[in-house]
């Protein structure tokens, strides 16, 4: 009897932490990859601005709740080691909070020289704080 109930508790308990690796993943179709799709949010997308990095928002009406991110890292922003490493922390602050944001929402990301600089909780505070300001996160935080 002991076993059994033991083992109901790991099923359950497997259950939930693979519900919770789905939500944190960041899977190939939460990705901008088309340029169409790059294009659409550069041109009709809601740009949120700060000094350190600029966002761009684009709420789709196709119906479809994923939310998808694309990032723009120029070479203005250091060499290939330090724009690889803004890129991980942009996905990351995305891939952590994307539950929280608006269905159906295309992010880009535009790095600019001052976003090398800043460390993962500044600037997850900094694009948190634009996309509240603009009603499209309803994170706790």
């Amino acid at each position: 009897m002991l076993v059994k109930d033991m083992e109901d508790s790991s099923n359950r308990l497997s259950h939930r932490s693979s519900d919770v690796k789905k939500i944190f993943s960041f899977a190939y179709f939460e990705r901008l990859h088309i340029q169409k799709d790059f294009n659409k949010v550069f041109k009709s997308g809601l740009r949120l601005e700060n000094k350190n990095v600029r966002v761009l928002a684009y709420k789709r009406d196709d119906g479809h709740i994923v939310r998808r991110l694309g990032l723009v890292t120029p070479k203005k922003v250091g060499t290939a080691v330090v724009r690889n490493r803004t890129k991980r922390r942009l996905r990351e602050i995305f891939r952590t909070n994307k539950h929280l944001m608006e269905p159906g929402l295309d992010l880009i990301f535009v790095s600019k020289r001052e976003t090398a600089s800043l460390d993962c909780n500044s600037l997850k505070t900094i694009i948190l704080g634009l996309l509240k300001g603009a009603k499209l996160y309803t994170g706790l935080e």
